[in-house]
């Protein structure tokens, strides 16, 4: 459960990372999605009002630490590609090492919050329905940019096809494609 959720995490945090979505946003914009993000998850979870003020501070905190965990990485592979022609075999090894640790600690993370501090907040039932309500949260969401992005390229000249069926599984970036 808890690899799936990093995977999906990363997923999304890759997405809106090289997209520049979330970086460009504007504080009202954010502030609208932590709300939508937050009527969802209590509308899935069937959050009591207890449950939710217990819960929120956690999530909130979880994914703040998440974040610049996930933000580092990522500063560490963006780094290593742009400089690898100048480092040593024993720099990109040390920055090799420090990509992995650090997505070691995000399953450290994943496992302190959902095998301790979720659970002091939650029923064992809502923290382990919260790893497809994220992913349903986030899977909505993507769509919908989607079909506003899709919305654009129909003006400027794109394909405007429709693909059926599910949405397809995402994949976890690649050090290499950072």
């Amino acid at each position: 459960m808890n690899n799936r959720i990093i995977y999906f995490l990363t997923a999304a945090i890759f997405l809106f990372a090289t997209s520049g979505t979330l970086m460009a946003q504007s504080q009202e914009q954010i502030d609208k999605f932590n709300e939508e993000r937050k009527v969802y998850f209590t509308e899935e979870l069937e959050l009591t009002d207890s449950e939710s003020k217990a819960f929120w501070p956690l999530y909130d905190d979880f994914q703040n630490r998440k974040m610049k965990l996930v933000e580092d990485e990522r500063n560490t592979w963006i780094y290593a590609h742009k400089n690898a022609d100048n480092l040593s075999d024993k720099e990109i090894l040390e920055t090799l090492q420090k990509g992995y640790s650090l997505k070691e600690k995000q399953l450290e993370l994943e496992r302190e919050y959902y095998q301790g501090k979720f659970l002091d907040a939650l029923p064992t039932k809502k923290v382990l329905k919260l790893g497809k309500v994220e992913w349903d949260f986030r899977r909505n969401l993507i769509r919908r940019l989607r079909e506003e992005g899709k919305g654009r390229r129909d003006h400027g000249g794109g394909s405007g096809k429709k693909t059926e069926g599910p949405e397809p599984f995402p994949m976890a970036p690649s050090p290499c494609l950072l």
